[in-house]
């Protein structure tokens, strides 16, 4: 085993640093491929005792390639002194490279240290250890040689005068532009460490820092309004996207301080808080520290950023604070409102990956809370899945799960989501879609979609929304007429909707089941009041079949008042009104 041990070892540290290196890091490949070396090292010097000095031969059969009686073919190793020498000197000329790769800042520290003064010249061992750089073994050690890393003038981010400017640069922009500004962080912005080689490609001579927002390229005009109020950045066309990009070292510290003040809610809120501290610690770096410490710190925080994150804890000093502006910055970013055109069902949807959980569970608090609910509106929507948010499984290996949160009742839609967004101010695209959403959902709402000619619009106009009306949209997408947009928002209802939450047909004063938006109201002998979700659940508190119970209801033109049956007082009452 230890003969074969001298040839895996150094083939399984090479492994595993050259294709495992992003997951184990830059500390982990360190370790496992020294002490494979290592290990190595010292198996060899063994070997060449056993075997050369003593000339003993050792063979391993690996196994047998032909096995006959006349012809016996087998694959195997042989060690005689020839080879272990060559394994053995090859294997101490790879340690002292590796050695020297690690350590070679040590040795210019002591070559440079033996010239470069008096002082050095009287005492060569003289070896000062401040507490701002750490050498071998632990031992704290000043560096007298500059930093591998270009010279840039120190810029401390940290000042009181620095704090001070950027906080009047803050003010100066208003607040709920910042809160969208966040928000769409949250779905669209990425912070990047980027890192640069030398010409001889392989070593890193210096980091970059870039935090950036990308859009569809018909969005230009939001990007640079972004970096017209911020005075930041830049903007520029790559292909089908428009990105804002911000670089420079003003403009990322101006970015810290806003999301410092107005939180990250997504897992982005981890990239940035890693980013941050790499950022600062890079920007403020002192001359004095190892080259490879500076390297090493920077690349373990880039390692565990965005795609390569396994780690999606959220910090116990930080809260998920949902605000309006950051809703709709999110939603201008990763909502959609379109329509189901095979039902005729709009619908307002959120799609992220699945780590987004919590902030989903989040939003729906905040919309249920903020939407203007009454309190039998509240409680059908807490005992229904009228604002869903459901995770959804990967397709396949290569997908991740994802999180959606979805809102498909049309009353909840045209009396409490589209009035809510309504009064705010959209700045992309997204903006034109909730205008056609708004003209939909009143449609749907009055009924009018059971005529066909509005019918027929309805999904002509849906034919216009989210994708259709990009400029890289290969078909062709034919735009309502402004007659044909009158004709659609002046059309008439085809429904009547009663007190008690019953829609009627407005002709034929039938009942349209599917439209039927209440709950039950049942009052007891004692004068417990309770509350039923569904007609089922209301009959079986009273005692009745459903069917039952809803010829009572309907046998009386009741319209929200209360009939009593089996010594309980029942009624209907309307929600999402």
């Amino acid at each position: 085993m230890m003969y074969l041990a001298i040839i895996i070892l150094p083939l399984l540290g090479s492994i595993a640093s050259g294709f495992f290196g992003r997951k184990i890091g830059v500390s982990g490949a360190q370790i496992i491929t020294c002490t494979a070396v290592v290990t190595t090292t010292i198996l060899a010097v063994l070997a060449f005792f056993e075997v050369g000095l003593n000339n003993i031969p050792v063979s391993i059969e690996v196994f047998r390639w032909i096995d006959s009686e006349s012809l016996n073919v087998s694959w195997g190793f042989h060690f005689d002194s020839l080879t272990v020498c060559y394994v053995a000197i090859l294997i101490e000329i790879e340690a002292v490279l590796v050695w020297i790769q690690l350590y070679k800042n040590m040795f210019i520290l002591w070559i440079s240290r033996l010239v470069m003064s008096d002082k050095t010249k009287n005492n060569p061992a003289y070896l000062p250890c401040p507490s701002n750089s750490y050498g071998l073994k632990g031992f704290r050690c000043k560096y007298p040689f500059t930093s591998t890393f270009p010279n840039r003038k120190k810029i401390n981010y940290s000042t009181i005068n620095n704090i001070k400017q950027t906080e009047q640069e803050i003010g100066a922009i208003n607040p709920e532009f910042l809160q969208w500004f966040v928000g769409l962080t949250d779905a669209e912005g990425s912070f990047t460490i980027n890192s640069h080689l030398k010409k001889d490609k392989f070593t890193i001579s210096s980091f970059s820092f870039m935090f950036k927002i990308a859009l569809h390229k018909d969005d230009e005009k939001v990007l640079r309004d972004i970096k017209d109020r911020l005075r930041i950045g830049g903007v520029r066309i790559y292909k089908d996207e428009c990105i804002f990009s911000v670089t420079d070292k003003k403009g990322i510290a101006l970015l810290i301080d806003i999301f410092d003040k107005y939180n990250l809610n997504t897992s982005k809120y981890l990239d940035y808080l890693d980013f941050k501290k790499a950022f600062h610690f890079y920007s403020n770096r002192s001359e004095d520290l190892n080259p490879y410490m500076i390297k090493d710190t920077i690349l373990e925080l880039k390692n565990k950023m965005n795609t390569s994150r396994i780690n999606f804890d959220r910090p116990n000093d930080s809260e998920i604070v949902i605000t309006k502006s950051w809703l709709l910055g999110f939603v201008e970013g990763d909502g959609s409102f379109f329509l189901k055109r095979d039902s005729l069902t709009p619908v307002f949807a959120i799609e992220v990956s699945g780590v987004q959980l919590p902030v989903f569970v989040k939003i729906k608090e905040f919309l249920e809370n903020n939407l203007g609910f009454d309190s039998y509106s509240f409680y059908k929507l807490k005992n229904s899945s009228t604002i869903a948010v459901a995770e959804v499984k990967a397709r396949n290996a290569n997908s991740k799960s994802s999180v959606t949160l979805i809102i498909k009742n049309i009353n909840v839609l045209n009396n409490y989501l589209v009035p809510f967004f309504a009064d705010m101010e959209f700045l992309t695209k997204k903006g034109i879609d909730f205008k056609d959403f708004k003209i939909i959902c009143k449609a749907i709402y009055d009924g009018a979609h059971r005529k066909q000619d509005i019918r027929a619009l309805i999904l002509k106009l849906s034919n216009t929304m989210n994708n259709f009306r990009l400029s890289t949209y290969k078909g062709i997408a034919v735009a309502l007429t402004q007659e044909e947009i009158e004709k659609l928002l002046n059309a008439g209802s085809t429904v009547e909707r009663l007190l008690d939450g019953r829609v009627i047909d407005r002709d034929t004063k039938k009942v349209l089941p599917r439209q039927v938006s209440c709950i039950y109201q049942i009052c007891e002998q004692d004068g417990a009041v309770l509350l039923a979700n569904s007609l089922t659940e209301a009959a079986a508190i009273v005692g009745l079949y459903p069917d039952t119970l809803s010829k009572y209801l309907d046998s009386e033109q009741l319209n929200g008042e209360f009939i009593e049956i089996k010594n309980h007082k029942i009624k209907r009452v309307c929600v999402f009104s």
